[in-house]
């Protein structure tokens, strides 16, 4: 054999070898990177194909909801864009979405809720400041100390009756009113039915009650319960255990003993 076919061949050995003809034995390239991840949601299954432009179709098919590494992206002749997640694997772009990261998606829930929170904290803190406003800067007799006395007791319809309970998710009747006037109108009438009886000045039933008005049940120095009057014929109390807190209309079997303006 002559000496240049033999240090081919010697070459070639070494090179199946994996040594070079330097001695030095080659570096292997690194595998290409994916890009991102996506996700079948489109399709039940997903066919793969050995080649995006006339490949036929290889026996494995994608299950809807399984996710999958893209290694290469192309177009066909028809402007259809393909993946490649495999060696000769290849897919329709079509039938998939690009997978977030489990960190990236938790994070981005966090930001979305406390976006959320301090929005609605933001909007609640307006409103209370604007009804505070209009309620306590209001003379007294105004319609809007009135309006904003009526709006909170209404909020607390379907609320618990607890005995002894000051609010805010349960109440008994005088801690209903106490509650309602102190936080829409800035107004102290009193824990108890006994205090608040006494307040403002006497309204006689027989004439006809204003929206704001505390209406009293039992007699003039301990009366049993007191409610809100709300308007139209209607006033809202903590009415016992079995109800919570009510809207309820006044009846003539069942009508006020007393009533007292503190507006």
């Amino acid at each position: 054999m002559k000496k240049s076919n033999m240090i081919k061949f010697s070459a070639a050995a070494l090179t199946f070898l994996g040594i070079s003809a330097t001695g030095v034995k080659p570096v292997k390239q690194p595998a290409q990177a994916a890009s991102k991840r996506i996700k079948v949601v489109s399709k039940q299954y997903v066919t793969v194909w050995t080649n995006y432009q006339k490949g036929r179709h290889v026996a494995t098919h994608l299950k809807k909801g399984s996710s999958h590494f893209v290694y290469h992206t192309a177009t066909d002749s028809m402007d259809n864009l393909w993946y490649r997640i495999g060696k000769k694997e290849w897919v329709m772009a079509k039938y998939f979405n690009q997978v977030k990261s489990a960190k990236k998606a938790v994070k981005a829930k966090k930001v979305k809720k406390t976006k959320a929170k301090a929005k609605k904290k933001t909007v609640k803190k307006a409103r209370s400041a604007a009804s505070l406003a209009a309620s306590w800067s209001a003379p007294m007799g105004s319609k809007a100390r009135a309006k904003a006395v009526v709006a909170l007791a209404k909020q607390q319809v379907g609320k618990a009756y607890v005995k002894g309970s000051k609010g805010p998710n349960a109440f008994d009747n005088a801690s209903l009113v106490a509650y309602v006037y102190k936080r829409a109108a800035g107004v102290n009438t009193g824990s108890s039915t006994k205090s608040q009886v006494k307040k403002g000045i006497v309204v006689d039933p027989s004439s006809g009650f204003a929206e704001g008005d505390l209406l009293f049940w039992g007699s003039k120095n301990k009366p049993y319960n007191v409610a809100i009057y709300v308007g139209d014929g209607k006033y809202v109390t903590a009415a016992g255990d079995q109800q919570g807190v009510v809207q309820a209309s006044l009846s003539t079997y069942f009508w006020p003993s007393w009533a007292r303006r503190v507006l």
